[in-house]
C-alpha cells in the first residue's frame, strides 16, 4: 500500500505542476498561437486522462486504465514533438488532427513509437502504454459465473504500480515539453521520473 500511494502521489504532481506552471504563464498566453493553444489542449487531456487514471489503479482496476494510459502517451508524445522544433507548424497539424473523429488518426501506434524512440522513453513505459492491448482485451476475464472454464484463453491484466509507474513516467515526458516552450515555469519531470524507478525499487 506505501508503494501504491507514493506512486499515486508522484502521478498526481503533474497536475500540481501543471496548474502552478499555467498559473505563471497565463498572461504570456496566446490564443492565435497555434503552439500555446496545443500544448494548453494536450496538456489538459493529459492531466485528466493521468487523474482518472489514478482513479481506477486506486480503486482495484488498473487494468482498465489501460486505454487511459494510452492516451496520456499520445498527448505527452504530441507535446513532446511539438516543443523540439518547428513549434508553429507542428502544433498546426497536431490540432488538426484532434479534430478527426477516427480512433487510430489519434493514436497511430508506429508514430508513437518512432517519437517514443527519439525522445528516449523507457522502454517499459513504451511497452505498457503500446503493448497492452492484449492485457486490456483478456485480463481479469473471470468475473462472470463459469467464467473459470475459460481461464485458459484469460490474461492476469496489467498490475496497478507498473501502470502508475508508466503514467508518472509519460505525464514527466509532458512536464518536460511543458517546460522547454516556458523554461522554468514546469519543473518536476526529472523528480516524476525518479519518483517512478524509487517506488518501484529500480533507482
Amino acid at each position: 500500500m506505501d508503494e501504491l500511494n507514493a506512486l499515486l502521489k508522484t502521478v498526481g504532481l503533474a497536475k500540481v505542476r501543471a496548474d502552478a506552471g499555467f498559473s505563471r504563464v497565463g498572461r504570456r498566453l496566446k490564443a492565435e498561437d497555434p503552439a500555446d493553444r496545443a500544448l494548453m489542449i494536450l496538456a489538459a487531456r493529459a492531466v485528466s486522462a493521468g487523474n482518472a487514471l489514478m482513479v481506477l489503479c486506486r480503486e482495484g482496476h488498473p487494468n482498465e486504465s489501460l486505454p487511459l494510459l494510452r492516451a496520456v502517451a499520445e498527448f505527452a508524445l504530441a507535446m513532446r514533438w511539438i516543443s523540439a522544433a518547428d513549434a508553429p507548424k507542428r502544433a498546426a497539424e497536431t490540432l488538426a488532427a484532434l479534430d478527426k473523429p477516427e480512433w487510430d488518426a489519434l493514436w497511430p501506434a508506429g508514430r508513437a513509437r518512432e517519437r517514443a524512440q527519439s525522445f528516449g522513453v523507457p522502454a517499459a513505459a513504451v511497452a505498457a502504454a503500446l503493448d497492452s492491448a492484449a492485457d486490456f482485451s483478456r485480463g481479469n476475464a473471470q468475473g462472470l459465473p463459469w467464467g473459470h472454464a475459460f481461464s485458459d484463453a484469460a490474461r492476469p491484466g496489467r498490475k496497478a504500480d507498473e501502470t502508475l509507474a508508466a503514467a508518472a513516467v509519460w505525464l514527466a515526458l509532458a512536464l518536460e515539453a511543458l517546460d522547454r516552450r516556458w523554461p522554468g515555469e514546469f519543473p518536476g519531470a526529472a523528480e516524476m521520473r525518479d519518483g517512478a524507478q524509487i517506488s518501484r525499487g529500480q533507482s
